[in-house]
């Protein structure tokens, strides 16, 4: 996990060493609380421009995240009419309630509500970056986080990756803090915020697990270490309880994800996508017309007991296409590995505009300019580090990109579901970057 900030001291000195002597990750002295309302006041500008300029940005419904939390403010069931769903995590849809009170004009506190949760996103992450060690640098990282293309794109869509970014950001900043010597408190905090984690995306529930684990790992006392994973574990069982409860009163299961893991499994892994990756051009898009009239078809409706049914058919389905094509299934983890971490966005539009394609373009090389600092970044932490210090300092990150990368290599993926692991990227890209400035300025004196 994140170890602490160097101490005040320690600053104080490094600011009296000449330039040739400062650490790489130092950066010219300014007033903290200066940078932080300077980057809180160019995040506010730069994702409110981004509202205001998108065409028709947070119209559209694709997820039907909205339209569940309508329903929930007309009817009272998360679902549709009286018929409950476990299809869509709840936390998006509840924090959407506020927002579709004021329908038909949800939009602009739907924009109110991405924007907040855009700043925070931008300030947790230069805290967790001071945290890591960055000092003044951590300006960097907030930067990446508050101008990053996935981020922007998705702010002004009614989808949960803006939310996401941020309960994960600020997972990890109390996981940083309650890191070894710290409090049971904040570890409380930070498996509560990894709870909501959850309840936003489930693909944080196997996150959850290696972050117990990892507070066991602890060099100052085993003992507090093995009650901080304690109390992280049950602030997370707490947080999802009355999800679960909730649902085994709807459909008979304590469910704490969703009904909505075997379509995705099947949406990745089906005899229609497999012949697609057989003969497809490298960079064309999938068109999955022909999975969902099958699906349409073969999928049981009506009663909760039926979005059961339908989520173990789906899984079924999927299972027997990997079990049919074992060879095509691993090809498929490999592609999709490289979707979730790719760099340019898929052309969507025939024709395509130069203007589309210029900005798509500017987006890969942006992403590829970012990836190669976030990597030396990684390798430079790798050599100043043990491995135990190593594995305290950055075991959160890491585990976090290995389960979204683990979770998405079965599952369906694209870009856009690499939204959480932004904030991390972003400090082992700022991380790089200041490290990089530090051995060009030692080469130039």
């Amino acid at each position: 996990m994140i170890d602490r900030a160097p101490s005040l001291l320690a600053g104080k000195r490094a600011a009296r060493m000449p330039p040739s002597e400062r650490s790489p990750l130092q950066f010219p002295k300014l007033s903290e609380s200066l940078t932080t309302l300077a980057l809180l006041v160019f995040a506010l500008a730069i994702r409110s421009a981004a509202l205001l300029l998108w065409p028709d940005a947070l119209v559209a419904d694709p997820d039907g995240y909205r339209a569940v939390a309508e329903n929930l403010a007309r009817h009272g069931t998360f679902g549709n009419g009286d018929s409950p769903t476990a299809y869509r995590p709840p936390l998006y849809p509840l924090a959407l309630i506020p927002c579709v009170a004021f329908a038909p004009a949800s939009r602009v506190p739907i924009a109110g509500l991405h924007v907040a949760l855009g700043l925070a996103t931008v300030w947790f992450t230069y805290r967790l970056a001071r945290m890591s060690g960055l000092d003044r640098g951590a300006w960097l990282a907030a930067l990446l986080v508050a101008c990053d293309p996935i981020l922007l794109t998705q702010s002004a869509l009614v989808m949960t990756e803006t939310l996401a970014a941020f309960v994960a950001v600020a997972s990890l900043f109390w996981i940083a803090k309650a890191g070894p010597g710290g409090q049971v408190r904040h570890a409380v905090i930070a498996g509560a915020l990894v709870g909501l984690a959850i309840l936003c995306r489930p693909t944080f529930l196997p996150w959850a697990g290696l972050v117990a684990l990892l507070f066991v790992f602890d060099h100052h006392s085993a003992k507090d270490g093995l009650r901080r994973s304690f109390a992280f574990a049950g602030a997370v069982a707490l947080v999802l309880f009355p999800w679960a409860a909730r649902n085994q009163i709807h459909f008979g299961r304590p469910i704490v994800t969703t009904t909505h893991g075997g379509y995705t499994l099947l949406l990745a892994n089906n005899p229609f996508f497999y012949e697609y990756l057989r003969g497809a051009p490298w960079g064309s898009v999938w068109e999955n017309q022909s999975l969902d009239r099958q699906w349409s078809a073969e999928m049981p409706r009506g009663s909760p007991a039926d979005e059961l049914r339908a989520d173990r058919l789906a899984y079924a389905k999927a299972i027997q296409a990997i079990r049919n094509e074992p060879g095509m299934f691993c090809y498929a983890c490999v592609v999709r590995i490289g979707r979730l971490f790719g760099i340019l966005p898929h052309q969507v539009a025939t024709p395509e505009s130069m203007s589309r394609r210029l900005l798509r373009y500017a987006v890969a090389a942006w992403y590829a300019a970012e990836f190669v600092l976030a990597l030396y970044g990684l390798v430079w932490c790798l050599r100043q580090s043990c491995r135990l210090d190593f594995l305290q300092r950055w075991g959160a990150a890491l585990s976090l990109v290995a389960c979204f990368a683990a979770v998405h290599a079965v599952y369906w993926t694209d870009m856009r579901m690499r939204a959480p692991l932004m904030p991390v990227i972003a400090v082992f890209a700022a991380m790089g970057g200041m490290a990089l400035r530090g051995i060009v300025s030692n080469r130039n004196l």
